[in-house]
């Protein structure tokens, strides 16, 4: 019996990744807008750029990364933005294979003290977050300050199937055990 739990336990844990910060790798920028684009990369530093009306920034996690949902009530996506003095609002979407897009809402990038805007992936119904997507929808001449776009609980983009090597050792640890029981 212990061994039948011993493979099961072999078969389950390879289905689960442990989970790191992690931060925007790539992006894709369709419009204008001012600043350094790669500051919008790696961890919040205050070095932001500054979207133009209609503009829209996707910025992904590295390939095969995601943000992942915590499984409590606690936030797992973290937006930081950059603007006091001229705040303006843009649409935040977010997207678990990096093709479709959700939206999240229209939100301003002014939010004092922290300049953050926190989401919670497990009320919004989502597993994993690969990439996010910000659209300025101000119509105004500032523009929406992106700095950086982070995953609390980072990780591999969780995979539901199994992988074979899995299978095989649950099907090794069922015959062992199949074969123990024949022999007692």
């Amino acid at each position: 019996m212990k061994l039948l739990l011993t493979l099961t336990l072999l078969f389950i844990f390879p289905c689960f990744t442990w989970a790191v910060p992690i931060f925007g790798a790539s992006f894709e920028i369709n419009g204008s807008f001012s600043g350094n684009a790669s500051s919008i990369l790696g961890a919040h530093d205050d070095q932001f750029i500054q979207i133009d009306s209609g503009t829209s920034v996707t910025v992904s996690f590295a390939e095969g990364s995601s943000a992942l949902a915590d499984g409590t009530n606690a936030f797992d996506l973290r937006v930081h933005t950059f603007d006091e003095p001229a705040p303006v609002n843009g649409e935040i979407f977010i997207s678990a294979d990096g093709t479709n897009f959700i939206s999240l809402g229209i939100f301003s990038d002014a939010n004092p003290p922290n300049h953050v805007l926190d989401f919670d992936l497990d009320i919004l119904g989502f597993t994993h977050v690969v990439a996010v997507r910000i659209i300025d929808v101000s119509g105004t001449a500032d523009g929406f300050d992106l700095d950086a776009i982070e995953g609390f609980e980072g990780g591999l983009t969780p995979n539901p199937v199994p992988e074979p090597s899995s299978l095989v050792s649950l099907l090794f640890g069922i015959g062992l055990c199949f074969v123990w029981k024949t022999k007692k």
